[in-house]
């Protein structure tokens, strides 16, 4: 399908470093990879040709008197270059990342975009929806709710004031599946309906036997010799998270000594 000029980056006869009039459509809004053997000249297009194009038309935005203190970027050795956007260059060097790293990060546009979102964002109260007029302001105008400081800091998950509580910056959290629990709904929790018990009866993680569970299980009416898929989702909650009808001793307090006394709920 042919694209129309506005939907390709076009290059006319490049010659810089190792390309030798090179011409190149390359497509807008996709993944483009150059390829090719070392010294063809790939580094040669994506930097010294695309990029600096792309920074020199930038600097010649400015004004006459802020060009004169940023110096002057040479033309690209190119013909013509055609529907050239705002380009953004990650260098190839070795970087200490983090789960918590990403393009933004690394490349330090991230630090540009928390300021701006800061300055210039339209911040709405998270209970009435209604705009916040004073950025400064910690109790908003309408409803009463309080609200921090809009700072920059707000809008980076590598701050204890920006980042979620849940997942602390990370963007994902941990949970238990409690799925991957169930060995076979079609067995009792004495026949090994549950991943973690062992041959003996011992459930690990909860740190008691099947007979001590039995026990909690007769306090809220029900037994471990029942299919865990008759079983009512109630009554697998008591399972999986414990009741406080019965206090047992866990199975490493069997032997009492100073400094092991607690009494666990289950």
């Amino acid at each position: 399908m042919n694209k129309s000029k506005k939907d390709i980056l076009q290059v006319i006869e490049a010659s810089e470093h190792n390309l030798q009039n090179i011409s190149v459509d390359i497509p807008h809004n996709a993944l483009t990879v150059i390829t090719g053997v070392s010294g063809s000249g790939k580094s040669s297009l994506a930097y010294n040709v695309l990029f600096k194009e792309s920074q020199r038309r930038f600097l010649e935005s400015f004004s006459a008197y802020s060009r004169q203190y940023l110096g002057k970027l040479e033309k690209p050795k190119v013909k013509e270059i055609n529907g050239l956007q705002a380009a953004l260059a990650i260098n190839q060097k070795t970087v200490v990342a983090n789960p918590k790293s990403t393009v933004g990060t690394m490349s330090g546009i991230y630090d540009y975009l928390r300021l701006l979102y800061a300055r210039t964002g339209i911040a709405h109260c998270t209970h009435c929806n209604s705009i916040i007029e004073n950025h400064t302001s910690e109790r908003c105008e309408n409803c009463g709710t309080e609200h921090p400081e809009i700072l920059a800091k707000l809008f980076s998950f590598n701050s204890k004031y920006g980042a979620c509580p849940q997942c602390n910056g990370l963007g994902v959290t941990e949970q238990i599946d409690q799925a991957k629990l169930i060995a076979d709904e079609n067995k009792t929790l004495r026949e090994g309906a549950l991943v973690p018990t062992t041959p003996n009866g011992y459930i690990v993680y909860s740190q008691v036997r099947v007979d001590e569970l039995d026990k909690v299980c007769q306090a809220h009416g029900f037994s471990v010799d029942i299919l865990w898929k008759d079983l009512s989702e109630e009554q697998q909650k008591v399972i999986m998270y414990g009741g406080n009808r019965i206090k047992i001793l866990p199975n490493c307090c069997s032997l009492v000594c100073s400094n092991c006394c607690l009494i666990c709920d289950i």
